[in-house]
């Protein structure tokens, strides 16, 4: 949705730092709030993302190693404390409440369901492989609209502390 009314598209249009300099403190905090809730729902979107091609992942490597088929209920918890990754970058944890992540969670059920992955065992090899491919690609682009949402932040941050920065 190019040049939509989405959060993202406003925050990555060159225009959302246009002028920064010229913002009063508060509305470049507001901006910082708005990339700030966007990369939590992108790092949510993620992590969704990565639960599932662990449990994908440790399908095949189940398969690969010739061990018997257990529910994925019983080995839902190794799956996904085995694949462990952080969950911030460093920074400090907002306080208030999440943003509301229903169309990640929307997105990533189109992707792969709960009941396609109940009934993993049963799939063909092929679709799984082609389930994987998609989840990569997906968290690719996941990856790399995080990453732009950080930088704008980045800059963003970078103007909050070069005015807050004492003077000599």
């Amino acid at each position: 949705m190019a040049n939509g009314n989405r959060r993202y598209d406003r925050i990555l249009d060159p225009s959302y730092l246009d002028g920064m300099e010229q913002l009063d403190e508060e509305a470049l905090r507001a901006r910082k709030d708005e990339c700030e809730d966007e990369e939590t729902v992108l790092s949510y979107e993620r992590r969704l993302l990565h639960a599932r091609l662990d449990i994908i992942r440790a399908e095949i490597e189940r398969r690969a190693s010739g061990e018997s088929s257990r529910s994925l209920i019983d080995r839902l918890p190794e799956i996904l404390t085995s694949g462990e990754r952080p969950t911030h970058r460093g920074s400090f944890p907002k306080l208030d409440a999440p943003p509301v992540f229903d169309p990640p969670r929307r997105r990533i059920e189109k992707l792969v369901n709960d009941d396609t992955l109940a009934r993993l065992p049963d799939l063909p090899d092929e679709e799984i492989q082609k389930i994987l491919a998609n989840l990569e690609s997906i968290e690719g682009e996941v990856s790399e609209s995080r990453k732009a949402v950080l930088s704008v932040l980045d800059r963003i941050t970078e103007e909050l502390g070069r005015r807050l920065a004492p003077r000599t």
